[in-house]
């Protein structure tokens, strides 16, 4: 992947189409893991806590309502346009940020299935089927995420590579 332009509202990325193929695919099947409550304090009990972490916790089922119906629009709208070589998909800012969000819930969700691993390599963990789909869709968001992230500081910084 790289960014084939960049202008005023936004940016192109040329895709190869193996890579369209993948980026679509996690697209469609986001959100891939479950809402995974968040803990404000593993040992304050204060009511005010619970009450916080209710709250934490219905924002973030909110935001995450929002990313799918943002995922289903990135598949539409013509992002993906085909070419000889690959796709063109085409952003605007706020369309990157979403799918960086995106992109980012499916690594971290599939890390947290995993168990919060250290070590990220699967061959020296034993390995269910679930395991490894779990590990490949957090290298797979992971490969999208630094793809996108290293386009985006060469945009900012000329020169830089």
């Amino acid at each position: 992947m790289k960014m084939a332009r960049q202008n005023k509202d936004g940016w192109q990325y040329h895709l190869n189409q193996r890579e369209a193929s993948c980026l679509r695919s996690l697209l469609q099947q986001f959100p891939i893991t479950a809402n995974v409550p968040a803990r404000i304090s593993r040992t304050d009990a204060d009511p005010k806590t619970v009450e916080r972490e209710k709250l934490l916790n219905e924002s973030l089922a909110e935001h995450r309502k929002e990313l799918k119906k943002q995922a289903a629009n990135l598949l539409g709208a013509g992002k993906f346009k085909r070419g000889e070589s690959g796709c063109l998909l085409t952003l605007n800012p706020e369309e990157r940020e979403i799918l960086l969000q995106i992109l980012n819930d499916i690594r971290i969700g599939s890390w947290h299935v995993l168990g919060e691993p250290e070590e990220l390599d699967p061959e020296t963990s034993p390995q269910t089927v679930k395991d490894l789909v779990f590990y490949n869709l957090m290298n797979l968001a992971g490969y999208f995420e630094a793809a996108f992230l290293h386009a985006f500081s060469s945009d900012t910084y000329p020169g830089h590579d």
